[in-house]
């Protein structure tokens, strides 16, 4: 089967999981005998290149990044020149590939897509990896799994916008706050109304995919899709890295983590992912078991906490953060808002380390409750605290829930298997004369 991907990101240029997520699906595509094309704005790469097998094709684009994590305005993304830029490049690379489908993976290649599938009357489906096509901030999903009945421009306004610049861009009251609240709110407006574009078009699309059933029922729930087009494809985890025996020590010496229990918190120590709530359950482990080390990876430096070991490292390359799962003795996940499917613990139990998870969108989804790993509520700082506390007084439990997390994944998120699914998907195209059914395949499990 020819298959054309379209991404706004794509390695090197990753600021999240998604671009790699991608990237390990369209590789896994390629060893079965698949052509994957994928096609993405060029922030300062080739324009044309082989990647494990995969064309990537760059169509030009006005802005550059460098390579890593960094990120592009949103207002590149949501205007009718990126829909259109993004439509003609799909609908070149597809017709030059004899794509049997067009497949956008992200939110912001949605519209682009859509034009250019219809126009050469090709099915097109859609991945969803976040919420962002329901609200650009959803904070109501930070109390709840589900969407108001009410949900509109008026009520983001008038309810939701203070919140989350409060709590997200700039509190009342400081200097230059008014302005930027302002700019912020007319932003806002913006996406909500490019996210109402998008939401009309998945209810157009050949194939609905989430990458999780607790994402996919939140759309559904929210009237954001069609039921009987809907799925779930799981992300694939990274295969073991190979590694240098010992590799792991040599990083514990480092960091100075040689007989000291370790956790590993990474991402934004944000309200939505939990940052907050992990702080309080640092500061009630710390007074129990004051030799706890935790290791903080990303973009926000952690205030101090009184009497706690807390290690920030800043931002790291993927690859560092690869390595650095083999140095710890568990990982923390303590989520508020829904995610959708967190690489997180799949990594984490490619390298044998278990994860604390909260509640939240497709975590239990990753984390077999004290088998593969430990699941709290959300929103939880004492709960969240007693699992630490678990794990840090209990060896054997962190090696035995570690090792079966590295079982469970490489079965459940098999290669074999989520290829199987997508092609199944893609399959479900086939009654309207449109796309091939795959041919036979092995099945994980």
């Amino acid at each position: 089967m020819n298959i054309l991907f379209a991404t706004e990101y794509f390695p090197p240029f990753a600021p999240g999981g998604s671009p790699w997520s991608i990237r390990l699906l369209a590789e896994a595509l390629v060893r079965r005998g698949h052509a994957v094309t994928v096609v993405t704005p060029n922030y300062g790469a080739a324009a044309r290149e082989d990647v494990g097998g995969v064309a990537v094709v760059r169509f030009p684009f006005w802005r550059r990044l460098e390579r890593g994590a960094s990120l592009a305005p949103i207002r590149d993304f949501v205007s009718p020149r990126f829909h259109w830029r993004l439509a003609r490049a799909v609908a070149a690379e597809a017709r030059r590939a004899r794509a049997d489908v067009v497949h956008a993976q992200d939110k912001h290649a949605v519209v682009g897509s859509f034009l250019a599938a219809r126009v050469l009357r090709r099915p097109v489906f859609v991945t969803l990896r976040d919420t962002g096509l329901i609200c650009p901030i959803v904070t109501c999903l930070l109390s709840h799994d589900f969407v108001p009945k009410d949900c509109s421009a008026l009520k983001l306004q008038r309810e939701c916008a203070g919140f989350y610049l409060d709590h997200y861009i700039a509190p009342r009251g400081r200097p230059g706050a008014a302005l930027r609240r302002a700019r912020v709110r007319a932003n806002l407006a913006l996406l909500y109304a490019d996210a109402r574009l998008k939401q009309a078009v998945l209810k157009r699309v050949d194939g609905l995919i989430g990458v999780s059933r607790g994402l996919l029922e939140i759309y559904l729930g929210a009237g954001r899709g069609r039921r009987a087009a809907a799925s779930v494809v799981y992300t694939l985890p990274p295969g073991p890295a190979a590694e240098p025996t010992g590799a792991g020590e040599v990083l514990r010496r480092r960091h100075g983590l040689d007989g000291r229990t370790t956790a590993l918190y990474l991402g934004k120590l944000s309200l939505g992912k939990g940052g907050p709530v992990f702080l309080e359950a640092v500061r009630r482990v710390a007074r129990e078991r004051p030799d706890t080390v935790f290791v903080v990876v990303g973009p926000d430096r952690p205030p101090d906490v009184p009497g706690a070991d807390v290690r920030w490292l800043g931002r790291l390359a993927h690859d560092e953060v690869q390595r650095l799962y083999g140095a710890v003795d568990f990982v923390v996940l303590p989520s508020v808002g829904p995610e959708a499917l967190s690489r997180i613990p799949l990594e984490a139990a490619v390298a044998g380390r278990p994860t604390i998870g909260a509640r939240a969108g497709g975590i239990p989804e990753e984390i077999v409750h004290d088998e593969t790993g430990l699941l709290v509520r959300r929103n939880d700082a004492e709960d969240l605290a007693r699992a630490i506390l678990a794990l840090v007084d209990d060896e054997a439990r962190r090696l035995r829930l570690g090792r079966n997390a590295r079982r469970f994944v490489g079965e459940r998120f098999a290669a074999d298997s989520v290829v199987r699914a997508l092609l199944d998907v893609y399959a479900g195209a086939a009654p309207q004369g449109r796309v091939a059914a795959p041919p036979p395949g092995p099945r994980a499990g």
